[in-house]
């Protein structure tokens, strides 16, 4: 009977500790958001020190972005600097009229000058190589404002008409941030009062009316610093002694897989919006109130 119950419990144990992680396993579990604030580990929330209640909270929003704005980049060689020029502007024009089939408007496009420069290139002879000039090469970058973000892929393949490869980088925008601050501070505010009421009813303390606030951070995370990246594949060892001939060892070419990690939420008190798909921007408040305990 005894073996049978210890078997239960060994049976229960691994059923309730089973999960799917994923290939993600294969990465090095780099987070930012741990490296930038430290361990994720949850810090105590309710203290108290001689006639001092400190409270403690922390809350995190998932907000879908309002705008993305992305940087396009492009570049035109040429044999002369006028070439440049009226090739890259040829390109760029054609790139402007396409977007605005998008509802883009003009004031939502901006090109940025970034580089013209000289080429070089060696003309080789039998003895020696001399390196003389080739022609010129200029660099803009176009800057698009999307207010529908689900534009991105049209845009993008707009711009491999043109030639434009490099998608320079793309960041999303919330353009109402006191607006999310405010709702996330009467999250905080709700928070801090619920702890303080379990707190109250449970050990029959009476604290003060007065309070001071030393901590009402707020902050956002971009998406683009949440990105983890894993390659997932098994591989064998090659040993070989050498002889009169030796041998090459090439490897396989591997793909590398990166994928949206958002803050880990296990040390927030609230975690708002937690479950959408969609990668958003991250909103945290973080509060602290001490209280004073009467005697």
């Amino acid at each position: 009977m005894n073996r049978l119950f210890l078997t239960l419990i060994v049976l229960i144990s691994i059923s309730a500790s089973a999960q799917i992680s994923g290939n993600q396993i294969y990465g090095d579990n780099n987070d930012y958001y741990n490296n930038r604030r430290g361990s994720s580990t949850p810090q105590p929330s309710i203290s108290a020190s001689g006639d001092q209640f400190t409270i403690s909270t922390r809350i995190l929003m998932n907000v879908k972005p309002d705008v993305l704005v992305v940087t396009l980049g492009l570049n035109q060689e040429s044999k002369t600097v006028k070439g440049c020029n009226e090739g890259i502007k040829k390109r760029i024009d054609g790139f402007i009229k396409e977007v605005k089939s998008l509802g883009v408007r003009e004031a939502d496009i901006y090109t940025d000058f970034i580089s013209q420069t000289r080429i070089y290139d060696y003309e080789v002879g039998e003895t020696k190589a001399v390196q003389k000039e080739t022609g010129f090469e200029v660099k803009k970058n176009v800057i698009v404002r999307l207010a529908n973000v689900k534009a991105f892929n049209r845009l993008t393949d707009i711009a491999s008409d043109f030639a434009i490869y490099d998608i320079v980088k793309a960041e999303y925008i919330n353009e109402d941030v006191d607006a999310l601050y405010a709702g996330l501070f009467d999250e905080a505010v709700k928070s801090i009062d619920a702890k303080k009421q379990k707190y109250v009813k449970a050990f029959k303390a009476v604290l003060s009316d007065d309070f001071n606030i030393i901590q009402d951070s707020y902050y956002s995370v971009q998406p683009r610093t949440q990105y983890q990246k894993y390659s997932a594949f098994e591989t064998s060892d090659l040993s070989y002694i050498e002889g009169d001939r030796q041998y090459v060892k090439k490897e396989a070419r591997k793909a590398k897989t990166f994928y949206y990690q958002g803050i880990d939420t296990s040390s927030f008190d609230k975690v708002i919006n937690p479950s959408d798909p969609e990668v958003c921007l991250q909103y945290v408040v973080e509060m602290k109130i001490v209280y004073h305990i009467k005697k």
